[in-house]
């Protein structure tokens, strides 16, 4: 009775998130064919996000699209990245947040065909990653990577050129 009674609950649960997951993809800008967003990633403000075909999100990655996220075609982005186009006045009084003057320090965020993010990387605000870049583990990417590079570190600085 009480293996019955779990095997309903999960598949009730499997049903809502399921739900839950269709009507996110429904909301994007744009979601290309053959996309794999896990269950746990979140999307804030989905009308502007765009991801491309035959790309995949991992699990607990937040992406902030408030000002513009677009991912590219092939991409694989890991587990616990967090991805933002919207940023905070820095001088100003009016924590957490003064909507007024943060558009002027929010930028769109852009990730390029063919492009691997490791696990527990940061992107933030205005960058553009390049096409067949790879950005390393636990990296916080505060400036444009160029394409066909390798970038890695807290600020993430070049590693090597991709052949």
């Amino acid at each position: 009775m009480k293996q019955l009674f779990f095997k309903i609950i999960f598949k009730i649960t499997s049903i809502l998130e399921n739900e839950k997951h269709r009507r996110l993809i429904d909301k994007m800008k744009y979601c290309g064919i053959n996309v794999r967003l896990d269950r746990s990633v979140h999307i804030l403000v989905p009308q502007e996000f765009e991801i491309g075909n035959n790309s995949s999100i991992s699990s607990y990655t937040t992406i902030y699209a408030t000002f513009g996220v677009k991912i590219g075609e092939n991409c694989l982005i890991s587990s616990n990245c967090g991805i933002s186009s919207y940023n905070h006045v820095p001088n100003s009084l009016n924590r957490p947040r003064d909507v007024s003057k943060d558009k002027n320090y929010s930028k769109p965020v852009t990730i390029g065909n063919n492009v691997w993010i490791a696990m527990n990387c940061c992107i933030l605000p205005g960058v553009t990653i390049g096409n067949n870049s790879i950005i390393g583990a636990g990296s916080v990417v505060t400036r444009n990577v160029p394409e066909n590079e390798i970038w890695a570190g807290n600020p993430a600085k070049f590693i090597k050129k991709l052949s």
